[in-house]
C-alpha cells in the first residue's frame, strides 16, 4: 500500500513539473473586415389579387380568373413560369356589426392570392409593376434588388478580409516589438441567410377604384457583400 502511494504521488511530481516547465504562449489575436459592392443581377417582388363574392366558391372562382390574367400579363412581358410562385393564398368570411345592437352580420367571402416574382432582366421590372397593375393587381409588395448566387462574392468578401486582418497584425506586432509566428486559429462570421444583402426600392404602389399609380422610378443601386474573419497568432 505504502509503495502504491509513493509511485502515485512520485508520478503527480513529474506531471507538475513538465507543466512547470512548458512555455506559456503568447498569443495576438486579430480581426479582419472586407466589404465587396456588387450590381444586382434579379430583382423580387409580389403582387396581390383579392375578390369577393357572398358565395365562397363564386369569390374563388373569380380570383382563378383574375390570376390567370395576371400570370399571361407577366408572362406577356418576357418572364418565365419558373419565377412565378404563388406565396400565399386565403379564404375568408367577412362580417359588420349592426349599430345598436353589436349584432354581427356576414357581409361577403374574401379571397387573397399573392403571387411572388423573380425578374432576371433588371430593365423589365417596370414593365412587369405596369401590366401587373392593368391585369388587376390590387397591391404590389416590396421590390428587391439583390443578387441570385451571393456566395460567388462573399468569397472574393473572405479573400480581402484575410488579407485586412494578417495587415492589421503585421501593423500591432511592429508597434509592439513581437514577431508574428504561424496563426493557431482560424474563424469567420456569415450571416444565416442573405437578406441582409437586400437593397429595397421604395415601390409599394396600390390600387384605387379604376385609378392605377404610375410606375414608380426604380434605381437597383449597389448590393453590400460584407465578411469579417478572426485569427489568433502566435507570437515572440
Amino acid at each position: 500500500m505504502r509503495k502504491a502511494i509513493l509511485l502515485a504521488a512520485t508520478l503527480v511530481f513529474a506531471v507538475c513539473a513538465m507543466a512547470a516547465e512548458e512555455p506559456i504562449r503568447r498569443t495576438l489575436t486579430v480581426t479582419g473586415t472586407a466589404e465587396v459592392k456588387v450590381a444586382p443581377d434579379i430583382c423580387r417582388t409580389s403582387f396581390v389579387v383579392s375578390t369577393r363574392n357572398r358565395s365562397a366558391g363564386q369569390a374563388y372562382r373569380d380570383n382563378n380568373e383574375q390570376m390567370g390574367k395576371l400570370n399571361a400579363a407577366i408572362k406577356g412581358v418576357g418572364i418565365e413560369g419558373r419565377d412565378l410562385q404563388t406565396t400565399n393564398f386565403s379564404i375568408t368570411p367577412e362580417y359588420h356589426y349592426e349599430k345598436g345592437t353589436s349584432r354581427r352580420i356576414f357581409d361577403d367571402y374574401l379571397v387573397v392570392n399573392n403571387l411572388s416574382v423573380n425578374v432576371r432582366d433588371l430593365t423589365k421590372v417596370s414593365a412587369v409593376l405596369d401590366a401587373a397593375m392593368a391585369a388587376g393587381a390590387v397591391e404590389v409588395g416590396g421590390v428587391t434588388f439583390t443578387v441570385e448566387n451571393p456566395k460567388k462574392y462573399t468569397a472574393d468578401a473572405r479573400i480581402d478580409a484575410l488579407k485586412a486582418a494578417k495587415a492589421k497584425a503585421e501593423i500591432i506586432a511592429a508597434e509592439t516589438g513581437v514577431k508574428i509566428k504561424k496563426p493557431m486559429s482560424i474563424s469567420e462570421s456569415e450571416p444565416n441567410s442573405y437578406g441582409w444583402m437586400y437593397a429595397q426600392a421604395n415601390a409599394s404602389v396600390t390600387r384605387g377604384g379604376d385609378m392605377v399609380a404610375e410606375s414608380p422610378s426604380l434605381e437597383p443601386g449597389e448590393v453590400k457583400v460584407t465578411h469579417t474573419v478572426y485569427i489568433t497568432y502566435e507570437v515572440e
